[in-house]
Order: structure tokens, then sequence, then C-alpha cells
């Protein structure tokens, strides 16, 4: 008998914690691989995009005169070297989209974090309807026993003990909608887990309420400071002036410099050997044409990011707002339901012994019972919407507000 327990301990499904899974979803998620994957190849692009070209080797045979009598051969060596401060400006622009990477990468983390905490709490939803439903159908048995007594007695119509049955088999239809919600739960987290969807989920926990929340304008001031979103366009409007500088400096030409050496085999004049140095530019004749539309377009670019920059903020501003003000509205309603909770329970203890003493009829104990799992479940769906509207403050702040602790605190209810 021991044995047949532990083996079933072993086989049970450990139960999912938030914690867990984010840490899971930061190490495993396909797309934060990615984004990261991104990171490292935009900043090995950053001192290649400042270093200097390749130098040029050349050697040239000629054939002068053509008896080859001699036969001089020039060995030559070339370097471009860009002015202007060309060099900084792509090293500039290179690290700017580094940057934008890193941003990118650490918004995905928010969203994906967002994404796996409101899936965590719609598979708790779930579970949570089944507890209920659970509940529900062993108040309606009981229910049901009396029903079938009073209609073996006389004492009842039978038309109690069919609506009886009926609003037991009601039950069991809504569990079945609730396993099927949890299946569709656990499949997308698992997609963001890159877990089996296949593979059994275990249990989740019950969610609480965090005891205080910060003030939305304190936590507008954090988000400004502290969105990944923000650093990005920061990022961009580096980028952009990086590439008005580039496309300045295009109008000071580049230098090439070279040295070379000649040597003659079978020369009669006795002379073997001749050294060249030199140096050529190009000449930015055809600017008007060229580079002052480049000017011109990286100009409108930095406005553009710039102007993105600000619509950012403003946005930032609106979801934090409007996230803060879902959170508390969540708040005042978990309350509220858990002071109708008690009263609905004793609602149904009452109407069941009053039925079983034929001071009340059937229709009675199933308004109770169908009212108390109304107030069932809206706390769930307030439990989870609350984490859930939790879980989007916390992406639009852009760093930790207690998710985690308040996924695993509970909340007793107030009697």
């Amino acid at each position: 008998m021991l044995a047949m327990l532990l083996s079933m301990a072993l086989a049970a499904p450990s139960p999912l914690r938030l914690a867990d899974l984010l840490r899971e979803a930061k190490e495993k998620n396909p797309d934060l691989k990615a984004a990261t994957a991104r990171v490292r190849a935009a900043q090995s692009a950053v001192s290649p995009a400042g270093a200097l070209d390749d130098p040029m080797l050349m050697v040239q045979l000629w054939n002068t005169p053509v008896d080859f009598s001699t036969v001089p051969v020039m060995v030559q060596l070339s370097q471009n070297i860009p002015l202007g401060g060309k060099r900084g400006a792509r090293t500039d622009a290179a690290r700017a989209d580094a940057a934008m990477a890193g941003a990118d990468l650490a918004q995905k983390q928010r969203d994906v974090e967002t994404q796996a905490a409101s899936t965590y709490f719609d598979l708790f939803l779930a579970d949570r309807t089944r507890e209920i439903d659970d509940e529900l159908e062993a108040i309606l048995n009981v229910v049901l026993r009396a029903s079938q007594a009073r209609v073996s007695t006389g004492k009842a119509e039978q038309v109690e003990l069919l609506r009886a049955q009926g609003a037991v088999i009601q039950v069991r239809s809504e569990r079945e909608t609730a396993i099927d919600h949890r299946r569709s739960a656990w499949a997308r987290l698992s997609a963001l887990l890159d877990r089996d969807p296949a593979s059994p989920p275990g249990s989740t926990t019950q969610p609480g309420v965090l005891a205080q929340l910060p003030e939305a304008s304190a936590l507008t001031e954090r988000a400004l400071r502290e969105r990944p979103e923000l650093a990005g366009s920061r990022a961009a409007i580096a980028g952009a002036q990086a590439q008005e500088r580039l496309a300045r400096a295009n109008r000071i030409p580049d230098i090439g410099v070279f040295a070379a050496e000649m040597h003659t085999f079978r020369n009669p004049m006795g002379v073997s050997d001749f050294l060249f140095a030199g140096f050529q530019v190009n000449l930015p004749i055809f600017f008007g044409s060229k580079n002052e539309p480049r000017i011109s377009a990286a100009q409108a670019q930095l406005i553009a990011a710039q102007e993105a920059e600000h619509s950012q903020r403003n946005r930032i501003v609106s979801e934090v707002a409007e996230s803060h003000a879902h959170v508390l509205a969540e708040m005042r309603q978990i309350d509220l339901h858990h002071q109708l909770i008690p009263i609905a329970r004793q609602a149904v203890q009452s109407a069941e012994s009053s039925y079983a003493a034929g001071r009340t009829d059937f229709t009675m104990v199933l308004d109770s019972a169908r009212e108390l799992r109304m107030h069932e479940m809206e706390l769930a769906m307030h439990l989870a919407g609350y984490e859930q509207r939790l879980a989007e403050l916390q992406r639009a702040v852009g760093s930790d507000l207690g998710l985690e602790q308040s996924a695993e605190a509970g909340h007793e209810e107030h009697h």
C-alpha cells in the first residue's frame, strides 16, 4: 500500500508556481532566444563598423621593351582612410543598433512574462471553476437525495426530482467546459515554455491581493525611467543622429595613401630598385545632387525618431493610468465578493434545512445554490482578472510590482 501511494505521488505532476514558470519562459522561450541572438549579432557588429577597410596589395609585371631585355615588377600597397568623422559616426550608428536590439530583448521578456502570467491565471480560473462545480454538485446531490425521499413519501411532486437531476447534469456540463478551457490554456502556456502540450500540467495555486499598491503618479515616473521601449526610442534617436553626421561627413573627401617598389630584372642601366609613394582623394563634385538629399533624409529620420519617442512616452503614461485603474477596480470587486460568499453559503445551508423539513420548496434551494456558484465564479474571475491586470501594470511600468508574491499569497474570506 505504501509503495502504491509513493508511486502515485511520484507520477503526479508537481504544482505549477508562477515564479518557476516565468523563470522557465525566460530560459526556454524561442522568441527570447532569437532576440538574445540578435543582441549578440548587433553587439558584434559595433567594432567592425568603425574599422578601416583592408589594405590593397597590387603586383604588376611590365613587359617593356617587348623583347624582354628587362622585366620590371612593381609591388604596391594602398590604404583608404575615411575623413570627417565617418568612422566614429558608423560606430555610433552600430552601437545604437545594438542598444535597440537590447531594448527589444527586454521588451520581449516583459511581453512573454505578461503572456505567461495571463495564461497561468486562465489555467487557475479553469481549475477553480472545476472546484466550484464539484462543490455545487455535492450540494445538489444532497438536494437530489432529499427530493427522492420526499417524492417517495408523497411529500413532493415528481417535477422536483426531475429538476434536481437536471441541475446535476447541468453542473457536469459546465465542468466539461472548464476542462476544455484548462486544456486550451495549458496548450498556450506550453508554447511559451517550449514544452510538450501533451505533458500533464500540475495544479495552480490560489492567488491573493497585494497589501499595498503604489500611486499611479509614482508608477508613471518609474515607467518613464525603466520602460525598455523608451530606451529603444532613445537609441533610435542616437542612431538617427549618427546617420545625419555620416551624411554630412560625406561632403569631406576620403584620402587613399599608397607606397610601391619596382624591381627590374636584367636592367642594363645598373639601377634595379625604384620607390614610389603618393595619395589620392575622391572629388565630391556631385554633392548637390547626391549628398544633400542624403542629409535631408537623415534629418527627416531624426525628426521621426524624436516624435516616435514622444508618442511612446504618451502611450506609457496612458497604459500605466489605465492598468492601475483596472487593478484597483478588481481589488474592490474581490473584497466585495469575499463578503458576499459567506452570506450566500449561509443562504444555501438555510434553504437545504428548510427544504428537508418541508418548510420551503425546491426552487429556493436551487436558486440559492446557483447564486452561490455565481458569486464563487465571479470571485474566481476577479482574482484571475486582478492578477492579469497586475501583470499588465507590471509590464506597463517595466519593473517588478510583486506579481509572483501575489500569485501565491491567497486571500482569506471576510466573515
